[in-house]
C-alpha cells in the first residue's frame, strides 16, 4: 500500500482529499492521484474496496469517512503538491508512524484480505 506524508505531519496516511462540489468520487480519486502523486490514473482501473469512519488525524473528535480505492498509475509515483514523501508499506508488518484510521482500520483490513487469498501469513 502506498502511503503519503504531507509537510508538517508526523503521520502516514492514504494520499486523497476532499471531493469537490460537482465532482464524483472517481474524478476526486483521479485528481488527487495527479496532484499528490504526479502520476494518472489508468481509466477504468479504480475498484472501490471498503469505506471506513474513524476520527480525523490531529482534528479533536471530528469524523472522517475514507473511501478505499485500489487502482493502477501510469508511471512511478513521485511526492508533489503539499506531499513531501511517499513509502510503500506492507499491511503485515507496519514499519511507519501511520494515522489511526490507516493502522487501526486500512491495515488491518488489507492484510485480512491478503491473508484470505494466500499472499500473506494469516493474521490473528
Amino acid at each position: 500500500m502506498l502511503l503519503a506524508r504531507s509537510g508538517g505531519d508526523t503521520h502516514f496516511q492514504i494520499p486523497g482529499g476532499k471531493i469537490e462540489p460537482g465532482e464524483s468520487d472517481i474524478d476526486a480519486l483521479i485528481r488527487e492521484v495527479q496532484e499528490e502523486m504526479a502520476v494518472t490514473l489508468v481509466p477504468d482501473s479504480a475498484a472501490h474496496m471498503a469505506t471506513f469512519e474513524a476520527k480525523a488525524a490531529g482534528r479533536g473528535n471530528m469524523l472522517v469517512e475514507v473511501w478505499l480505492y485500489s487502482g493502477t498509475v501510469d508511471s512511478t509515483p513521485k511526492a508533489s503538491s503539499e506531499i513531501v514523501e511517499l513509502v510503500w508499506q506492507s499491511p503485515a508488518e507496519p514499519s511507519v508512524r501511520c494515522s489511526n484510521v490507516v493502522r487501526l482500520h486500512i491495515l488491518t483490513y488489507l492484510a485480512r484480505c491478503l491473508s484470505e487469498q494466500g499472499r500473506i501469513p494469516c493474521q490473528s
